[in-house]
């Protein structure tokens, strides 16, 4: 049970090592006292830095109430871990109203703009960044659609066929503008650098990069939308924003009727906020963030261009490529905002990350980790947390390159992750393709009794490399050319030992097509999926994409209006292998066993949710959070008892 209540309680009974509080009106030159606290965090582990020597018992910071803005991330390395079996405990000491860390600035002092009407601009500092939020959500950068008829694709850009498409030709700022293509299962962006003649001319080598491959810029497999980014002519509509990179003030379009001088408006400054990394011969370990909300930071490198290639990996080296599969082995993460790596036995509990780019990244690759130091996160739980109007991902949980899948060393490998209980909703509004939890290549994950709810793509993405990094490879990608740039391996990945139980899905997809509540990729033996709902009207209940095998599917409910289980099988793949028994979806029942080694038993058809089995309305009823918690879901949704 992760309730704020029971964490205080049990807290009265642990004997503690010592105290330190933070305070917004505290003072640094002070002991730290709860009569005389500190003002800042970092003056605070300064102090407990100098404290853990012979600890007896657990070590706990106090942290009060309000907004902590950050000028830089706060870096925890082996020097601020627990000793001697005990903790060092960073908490809100007020649960209730929880601390805030901020990464941004507040940006005040707005008057109406002579730019449009109702736009009001206002002095921002002197820093790069391409997110600002208003009243803790994304606003959304200044924007105009542009139809795909209205442009044909060049090797050096786009060029105008269609006079709906000549304004962007001569639109001042076009060398700040973007491209933003959603597609089936990417959202791909690529900078503009200019215009020539009928042309807009396209930053490279994003490009190049984001011709070549699947669901590309200019060949997507379902066309969501393209739209042009990021011009102040384009701020047309309420909640569009942009930021003048020379004289940097920023214009902004309230809603109808608002004021936004009586909005809270941050412009975010940092791009991470949490670095808790220590190195494999000294891991940082026995830490706990508890009652802690995350707020506010952006990620500049995708000014360079984003080629998207699914649920936060992209090309991400500086070159162009003439082949798509000899950038696969390549691919880099986009970086959380709380960065987790050479880690043990790291708790975050209760609170929130809202209105910020990236959520946690937990042992990902070198390139997603501030520090260079990547993957090697052990023990590691998130629990009792709303995750809510991020950029990107909510939680990634691996890497994504062959130290992930294949380490050299037994220190990188990430296991034993547990994400409990979590609300996730409303996510993704930069790259809208990302998901609430993707667990790459990791041993024993478990996703247990969360809450995923109103997400662009899939719900839950589990395992990656399309069976590509499988022992003994893949026929398909061997016909594809990839092992002219990687090894075929003869022994099993990382991904292993999973368990995805008791969560509640709904309604995903509903700005992306090819996707599912729970997704998979590749080989995970002793994988387990159990007792989760799935209900919506976008997508698949179970998808079992490319690689998928060795997996255990029991005891579900599937309310969806496409296919209940999808399953990516054919000769040149390595799907299959699979038991799926006990779930019941709007279907007909299906038992059957394919020429891919898969059964299906048990499956049942139900008509209504007052008619179903008490096993199915027990399902139903327990799936996400515990019912004893509901009360903090920003939503509502009837599971029963029916």
């Amino acid at each position: 049970m992760v309730l704020a209540t029971l964490l205080l309680q049990a807290l009265l009974l642990v004997p503690v090592w010592g105290h330190y509080y933070v305070a917004i009106n505290g003072n640094d030159s002070g002991p730290g006292s709860a009569t005389a606290p500190f003002r800042t965090l970092e003056r605070a582990q300064k102090a407990v830095r100098s404290s853990t020597n012979g600890m007896k018992s657990d070590l706990y910071i106090y942290v009060g109430p309000g907004t902590y803005y950050l000028n830089e991330p706060l870096k925890f390395t082996s020097e601020d871990s627990g000793q001697n079996g005990h903790r060092v405990v960073w908490q809100a000491q007020d649960m209730t109203k929880g601390a805030s860390i901020s990464g941004g600035v507040p940006i005040t002092k707005w008057k109406a703009s002579s730019a449009g009407k109702g736009i009001y601009e206002a002095q921002a500092p002197a820093f790069t960044t391409r997110h600002f939020y208003a009243n803790q959500a994304h606003a959304q950068r200044a924007r105009s659609q542009v139809q795909r008829s209205w442009v044909n694709q060049t090797a050096t850009g786009l060029q105008v066929v269609n006079d709906a498409a000549k304004y962007i030709l001569t639109m001042p700022g076009l060398e700040h503008a973007e491209f933003h293509a959603h597609n089936s299962f990417t959202s791909r962006y690529n900078p503009i650098t200019g215009a020539s003649a009928d042309t807009i001319v396209m930053a490279q080598p994003a490009w190049n990069n984001n011709l070549i491959g699947y669901d590309t810029f200019n060949k997507p497999d379902v066309d969501h939308g393209l739209y042009v980014e990021n011009a102040l002519s384009l701020l047309t509509d309420p909640n569009e924003w942009y930021l003048d990179p020379e004289s940097h003030i920023i214009y902004y379009m309230p809603p109808s009727g608002q004021d936004p001088n009586n909005m809270y408006l941050v412009l975010a400054k940092l791009e991470t906020l949490l670095l808790v990394g220590g190195t494999y011969d000294q891991p940082v370990h026995d830490l706990t963030f508890r009652g802690f909300n995350y707020m506010h930071t952006t990620w500049n490198h995708m000014s360079t261009g984003y080629v998207d290639q699914q649920t936060g990996g992209y090309i991400g080296l500086n070159k162009a490529y003439t082949d798509f599969e000899a950038a696969r082995p390549f691919w880099w993460q986009v970086p959380g905002s709380i960065q987790v790596s050479a880690a043990q036995n790291i708790l975050f509990q209760n609170g929130s990350i809202v209105a910020l780019m990236g959520g946690f990244g937990i042992g990902n690759d070198p390139n997603a980790h501030t520090t260079g130091v990547g993957l090697g996160a052990s023990d590691v739980e998130i629990s009792g947390m709303l995750l809510h109007q991020t950029g990107a991902n909510a939680i990634t949980v691996g890497g994504i390159q062959a130290k992930a899948h294949h380490p050299s060393d037994p220190r990188l490998l990430n296991q034993n992750t547990r994400i409990l209980e979590n609300i996730f909703t409303d996510l993704a509004y930069t790259i809208d393709s990302a998901v609430p939890i993707f667990a790459s290549y990791a041993k024993n994950t478990y996703i247990v009794h969360n809450d995923v709810v109103n997400v662009p793509y899939s719900g839950i993405c589990y395992g990656y490399g399309w069976g590509s990094n499988d022992a003994g490879g893949s026929p398909q990608y061997q016909q594809r050319g990839l092992y002219n740039y990687q090894p075929v391996y003869s022994t099993p990945t990382t991904l292993q030992g999973g368990r995805i139980s008791g969560n509640l899905i709904y309604n995903v997809g509903t700005l992306h097509s090819d996707d599912g509540g729970i997704y998979t990729l590749s080989a995970s033996p002793n994988t387990t999926l159990t007792d989760n709902w799935v209900k919506s009207r976008q997508g698949f209940g179970y998808y079992l994409d490319e690689g998928s095998s060795f997996y255990y599917i029991n005891n579900s409910v599937l309310d969806v209006s496409s296919t209940w289980l999808a399953r990516n099988e054919q000769p040149t793949y390595t799907t299959g292998n699979n038991t799926i028994a006990n779930c019941a979806s709007s279907f007909a029942p299906s038992d059957s066993h394919n020429q891919y080694n898969d059964t299906i038993v048990n499956s049942a058809q139900w008509i209504s949710y007052r008619s179903m089995s008490p096993t199915q309305k027990s399902i139903v009823y327990l799936a996400g959070i515990p019912p004893d918690q509901r009360s903090r879901r920003p939503y509502s949704i009837d599971q029963g008892p029916f």
